[in-house]
């Protein structure tokens, strides 16, 4: 009871840490560490030394449509209408795509293009881009040739460019933690949602509207407005990293933080659609078109190319079937 009155009292502190969070803007760069790394929590992402001219402009664009993308491209968009719901890049991406370990996006300029096996073609950053807008956001494709998608793709370039180009940078994406030797229980995640996350995201997931209702201090994360099935967070495994890594959003204030089999129960929980309602993208239906074997050991939709259930590939236990490709990926 005490804990839960500490979050409680707590929970107005964290409407101005914000799950979307804002921009960190500072004066320090950092310096390359060794084996060609990076330490990207002392990396300042200081738009100011950017010399004025169109290249600045646009960067400072991407970010804005990263850190508020509701408000301009959203279903009230000031620069166009494309999102389908009211959420932000950085509900997924924190800090503008730059915070450790919060999915960041620092190396993406430096991956594209790549193949990737969900849409089993070779894409370019602007089709990841879209990916993005169409699933998590729920909306329609932005012009490859639009100022918007410039944008993005500019402001993705830029933090790049400011680790230093190297990919190996610590708390990048994929992030990640342990499976667990049992399944993923998502009744205890239900009541381990209710104590650390009913809060900020609402008894229903549906969230907390910005001051004025149009936006979102903490997003849904169920419910017709929050990411659809078959996005990235509705894999139980990648939800559950993003989990632990990052909740309680305030846990820098609180110190309150989920153990790896909270986080995978809670995940199971939020992505359990027989309880919980979810936007439907029809994944299983036109994605991974070239072979199964493309598909995380988390991705909930048959076909496969094992003999694991649908059930286990969705909540686990994971270990077996990974022990298994391990031997068959040969």
């Amino acid at each position: 009871m005490k804990q839960a009155h500490l979050l409680i009292a707590l929970s107005l502190l964290g409407f101005y840490l914000g799950v979307t969070g804002c921009s960190k803007i500072d004066n320090k760069e950092t310096k390359p560490v060794a084996n060609n790394s990076i330490d990207t929590s002392t990396v300042i992402y200081d738009t100011a030394s950017i010399p004025p001219g169109p290249e600045k402009e646009s960067i400072l664009l991407g970010r804005e449509l990263f850190t508020n993308t509701h408000t301009l491209i959203g279903p009230k968009g000031t620069l166009a209408q494309i999102t389908g719901n009211e959420m932000d890049c950085q509900n997924c991406h924190f800090e503008g795509a730059t915070r450790p370990f919060g999915n960041p996006l620092v190396t993406t300029a430096g991956r594209y293009p790549q193949y990737r096996g969900r849409e089993g073609a070779i894409l370019t950053i602007e089709d990841r881009v879209n990916n993005c807008i169409d699933r998590p956001l729920l909306g329609k494709h932005l012009p490859f040739d639009s100022k918007e998608m410039h944008a993005f793709v500019m402001y993705l370039k830029w933090i790049w460019d400011k680790n230093k180009n190297v990919l190996n940078v610590t708390g990048d994406i994929p992030n990640s933690i342990p499976w667990m030797d049992r399944k993923a229980d998502w009744k205890q995640g239900k009541i381990d949602y209710e104590q650390f996350c009913v809060r900020c995201h609402g008894i229903d997931g549906e969230g907390v509207k910005a001051p004025g209702g149009y936006g979102y201090t903490y997003p849904p994360v169920w419910g017709e407005h929050s990411y659809a099935i078959g996005s990235s967070m509705h894999r139980v495994g990648k939800l559950a990293a993003f989990i632990r890594d990052n909740m309680p959003n305030d846990m820098n204030v609180t110190h309150i933080r989920v153990t790896n089999e909270q986080a995978y129960d809670i995940a199971a929980y939020i992505n359990n659609e027989t309880v919980n309602r979810r936007p439907d993208f029809h994944e299983e239906d036109i994605l991974f078109p070239r072979t199964p074997k493309d598909k995380p050991i988390d991705y909930p939709f048959p076909p496969y190319a094992d003999s694991f259930s649908q059930d286990q590939h969705k909540y686990g236990p994971y270990k077996p079937i990974e022990e298994y490709w391990k031997v068959h990926m040969k």
